[in-house]
């Protein structure tokens, strides 16, 4: 594709939008990936005083009598069924520890029964740390103990320090106490089923970071992903589509008139054009932005546009026995609103409806019922490019235009080619044969008005007379 200044501005605002738009993902995507994380956390967490509870209340009061029988029950049902993560069980009886996996028997050792449920306690005896545990009442005076392994928080030290908040204690991985907490970037998120919470003092770098390490997979997809859009949506311009759209609503596209003159130079119409201003006064080219219509199939739209701007200016007050003519396409021939708008136009003007012969028509006999129905309103046809396109013979006898429209090519080599002037001749006779209007596009200079004056051509469009100009200047020439 060729960078001209138009392509280079599309690539520059689909570049921005496409960098915008992978940054925008990637900060959604990392805000999920800290949550995710923080949320499995507290879910492990979970499930791990869950089994522990469950394991608890396959205990019953008897405990103690069968252990009696058999010292190392407790150790064998911890081994068997307990998760990994407890590290001893301990029973308390009336209010006083008599037993623990990890020691054997505890005599007077005095315990608060109140302190059902998740608890912690800030230094334990052996290891100097805090240390973690679940309590349940099984009944009978007694309360089962189970005391956690330490603290892996691996997972949610990716976003920075991490650690467990118990009743206002801090535990860290490992079971080390943090003290000295910071507030900022930090977040917490509690569990829903017991008493504790996670508190992420999140370093936005390490965060980053591991956040790349582990979403390098589905970074590399939705840039990939993107990438293809954002081609997508460049090669085919769609840009365009808006752009247009946008300035056919806004009226920035607007109608210009080019005056038609008949041999006395006396103005006696004109041909209703489209002429696009952006609002900061510049004006686009038709050969740069009609081509981009028809590509958009925004030619019905413009056409609406154009006969509603016109329908409803100051010209129609003063356009008695005016002709105004628009160039149609048989899509918007078909176009229900069209038609009405052509109809209530009619009667403020005589109306012409111009085709060019650029291709056939593909539905003949819709294209027929159409203008015989809008002829009963007095619009006329004509025939646009005579000469130029599909089948001009064909076309004449099956259509039944009102007018000609001799094109600019032939007007431009009148003076310089005899053959041009032997078409232009032919065109004239058979134009009188069949009763058809004649009127010259292009002429420029007073040598090709003399000639065409002279073959019996005597309308006339064209910049030797006038330009296209806006409603408010051509209304002040009737």
């Amino acid at each position: 594709m060729k960078i001209n200044k138009e392509n280079r501005v599309h690539l520059i605002i689909y570049s921005t939008f496409f960098i915008l738009m992978y940054l925008m993902l990637l900060s959604i995507n990392f805000s999920f990936y800290k949550s995710s994380i923080t949320k499995q956390a507290v879910i492990q967490v979970d499930k791990l005083i869950d089994h522990s509870k469950k394991f608890i209340n396959r205990m019953d009061s008897n405990i103690l009598e069968r252990q009696g029988k058999e010292k190392h029950l407790l150790l064998k049902l911890l081994a068997r069924d307990a998760n990994v993560n407890i590290s001893s069980i301990a029973i308390i009886k009336n209010g006083q520890y008599v037993y623990n996996t990890l020691i054997g028997q505890v005599e007077n050792k005095y315990h608060n029964s109140d302190n059902l449920g998740l608890t912690i306690k800030e230094r334990s005896n052996l290891t100097e740390r805090p240390v973690i545990s679940f309590l349940v009442d099984v009944g009978n005076d007694t309360i089962i103990q189970a005391y956690f392994k330490k603290l892996d928080l691996e997972l949610t030290d990716k976003l920075g320090r991490s650690y467990v908040r118990i009743n206002n204690i801090n535990v860290g991985h490992d079971n080390k106490l943090i003290d000295d907490v910071s507030e900022l970037n930090s977040f917490e998120i509690k569990s829903s089923k017991y008493d504790f919470s996670f508190i992420i003092e999140c370093q936005p770098r390490i965060a980053f970071t591991n956040y790349l390490k582990d979403s390098t997979i589905k970074l590399i997809i939705t840039f990939v992903v993107l990438l293809f859009i954002f081609y997508f949506f460049y090669k085919y311009n769609n840009i365009d589509y808006y752009l247009l759209r946008k300035a056919i609503t806004n009226n920035e596209i607007c109608p210009y008139i080019q005056p038609i003159v008949d041999q006395d130079k006396r103005v006696i119409g004109g041909e209703v054009l489209a002429r696009w201003f952006k609002r900061n006064g510049t004006m686009v080219s038709p050969m740069e932005f009609i081509p981009k219509l028809e590509k958009y199939s925004l030619i019905p739209l413009l056409t609406t546009q154009l006969l509603t701007q016109v329908l409803h200016s100051e010209l129609l007050k003063r356009s008695e026995n005016l002709m105004l003519s628009f160039n149609l396409t048989e899509k918007c021939l078909h176009d229900k609103n069209i038609q009405a708008l052509c109809i209530k136009l009619a009667a403020h003007c005589q109306l012409v409806l111009e085709f060019t012969e650029s291709s056939e028509f593909e539905n003949v006999s819709e294209t027929l019922e159409t203008m015989q129905l809008l002829r009963l309103h007095g619009i006329q046809f004509a025939l646009d490019d005579y000469g130029t396109g599909y089948s001009s013979l064909y076309y004449l006898n099956l259509y039944d235009f009102d007018s000609l429209k001799i094109d600019k090519s032939f007007v431009d080599k009148i003076e310089l080619s005899e053959l041009t002037l032997h078409i232009i001749e032919s065109i004239v006779l058979l134009a009188s044969k069949l009763n058809i209007k004649l009127i010259a596009e292009g002429v420029e200079n007073k040598e090709q008005l003399s000639t065409l004056e002279k073959l019996g051509v005597h309308k006339y469009q064209g910049f030797l007379f006038y330009k296209p100009e806006s409603i408010a200047s051509f209304s002040s020439r009737l």
